[in-house]
């Protein structure tokens, strides 16, 4: 049976974290709840829990989505950087300067 406590304080968790972009928070969520996050299941004949749960999942993939468009970002801010080294490096009078 679902634990609609449960999930009605990490959906509230969750979504705090979304809004204030806290990367760590929503992490340390998902990881701790993981086996409960995946053992949500939608209820046949109740349309309350069905809801509840729509709403978490709402939430849930904003969540997903926050952490991977910032993980894409900074992977580019560090290619960029790698990129930028490398060109510089090239120059003769950079790497006998003292």
């Amino acid at each position: 049976m679902l634990d609609l406590s449960q999930l009605a304080k990490l959906t509230e968790e969750l979504e705090r974290a979304v809004l204030v972009k806290d990367f760590d928070e929503i992490q340390r969520l998902c990881l701790e709840h993981n086996d409960f996050i995946f053992s949500l299941k939608p209820e046949k004949k109740n349309s309350v829990i069905n809801q509840k749960l729509k709403t978490f999942i709402e939430i849930h993939h904003l969540a997903i989505q926050l952490v991977q468009d910032t993980h894409r970002i900074m992977q580019n801010q560090l290619f960029q950087s790698i990129k930028a080294r490398k060109s510089v490096s090239k120059y003769k009078g950079v790497k006998h300067a003292k």
